[in-house]
């Protein structure tokens, strides 16, 4: 380890210090952390002819700490906003929907959506920048939460609190017998209240009925995907005797594909576990397999990603997707060194969509995929054609350096 002109030492320091800070506060991100170390290291280099070695590490433990504490106060998410939409009647912080009327809407700025349905009553007792506490007084409310990083929700109703991260959802109360009533539709919750210290985890695909005054808590799959009001949200004035009618101005819950479009990965994943990854991977829609696929790719649980792209391929032969499956699954063989079988997926996909979405970057791919396996010849091949047909193409200056001399 040198030391001479304090440079490495300081290097050294600034790193340390900078990895000790981004513990205090995980979102300062690597580019953010990056780019202030450079910052930090130029104004070093200005100090190194007026300061000693000693003095310079003192310097750069300082000014490190105070980059990186100023990056994470900048970036604290301040308290999200909301309006409420709907006719409704207050009560001081309470809002009361008439039996009558629509859904009250609580819409967050940061995009998740609480409604209150007909003779629901509910309040927000409390915001802050990663979410909310809402009070479920009477009634249901359905929740669709934006699963977001350090997302933190809850909906308080009677001695029960539903812990909440990101997730679709629906939960009804009854004050007069002190029954919860929670179906999950994506993701996770974690309830607590009576008999339930710990915390019962609920999934989605599944029902908890809770009972406040006897402690019973009655967990089971749910058996029709549209939401519905337990007999305790009826007897609170949410509709008559018999199946309860959901408002039609209550939107559907998002598909897979639109958990997919939002980021919410985790979500897909944990959907596809309730239903059964295998059920879904045989049985499945299309879109639910392609969100399943995307989902696992993008959380690099790689094994499932590609069972995934295998269904794709062998369920729905003849597809756009099932197409741009082979592309997909060459990439992840490319990724993972295993080029015989990038080239072999890159060959399928080039027969099957020779002028596919892909093509340029599929024949780009294959010709790196050559060269690094040392098949000159073949290499020069693919160069030519890529040449030919992508002649302006992102790999074009790759293929010209390998062609074959005049």
């Amino acid at each position: 380890m040198k030391h001479a002109d304090g440079r490495e030492l300081q290097e050294e320091g600034v790193v340390g210090l900078a990895r000790v800070a981004r513990l205090v506060d995980e979102r300062i991100d690597e580019s953010r952390h990056a780019a202030g170390r450079e910052r930090l290291l130029l104004a070093l280099a200005k100090q190194r002819r007026r300061s000693t070695g000693r003095t310079l590490i003192m310097v750069a433990a300082a000014v490190s700490l105070l980059t990186v504490i100023t990056v994470a106060v900048e970036h604290r998410p301040g308290r999200l906003e909301y309006r409420v939409a709907g006719t409704v009647a207050t009560d001081g912080d309470w809002i009361d929907v008439a039996p009558s009327g629509g859904p009250a809407s609580m819409r967050f700025s940061d995009g998740s959506e609480l409604d209150l349905g007909p003779g629901s009553r509910g309040r927000v007792a409390e915001v802050t920048g990663d979410g909310a506490r809402v009070v479920l007084g009477a009634g249901i409310l359905q929740a669709r939460v934006v699963h977001r990083p350090r997302a933190r929700w809850a909906v308080t109703a009677g001695p029960y609190t539903v812990e909440v991260t990101g997730t679709a959802f629906d939960v009804g109360w009854s004050a007069a017998s002190e029954e919860l009533e929670l179906s999950l539709h994506d993701g996770s919750v974690i309830v607590r209240g009576p008999s339930l210290p710990d915390g019962l985890r609920v999934a989605a695909g599944q029902r908890l009925v809770a009972r406040a005054g006897t402690g019973e808590a009655q967990l089971s799959l749910l058996l029709t995907a549209q939401p519905s009001l337990a007999p305790s949200a009826r007897d609170a004035g949410l509709g008559a005797e018999g199946p309860a009618q959901v408002h039609p101005a209550m939107r559907p819950l998002p598909t897979w594909s639109e958990m997919l479009a939002d980021g919410n990965f985790r979500g897909v994943l944990e959907a596809a576990e309730t239903r059964g990854v295998d059920a879904t991977l045989s049985r499945g829609s299309l879109p639910d397999v392609v969100a399943l696929a995307d989902a696992a790719r993008y959380v690099h649980e790689r094994g499932l990603a590609r069972r995934g792209l295998l269904a794709e391929r062998s369920r729905f032969t003849g597809s756009a997707e099932a197409h741009a499956a082979a592309f997909v699954l060459g990439s992840m063989a490319d990724d993972g060194g295993a080029r015989d079988d990038a080239i072999r997926w890159y060959d399928t996909y080039l027969a099957e969509s020779p002028r596919g979405p892909f093509a340029a970057e599929a024949l780009g791919r294959k010709l790196v995929a050559l060269v690094e396996s040392g098949d000159t010849a073949g290499a020069r091949s693919v160069s030519r054609e890529y040449l030919r047909r992508f002649p302006h193409g992102a790999h074009a200056d790759y293929a010209r350096d390998h062609m074959p001399e005049p």
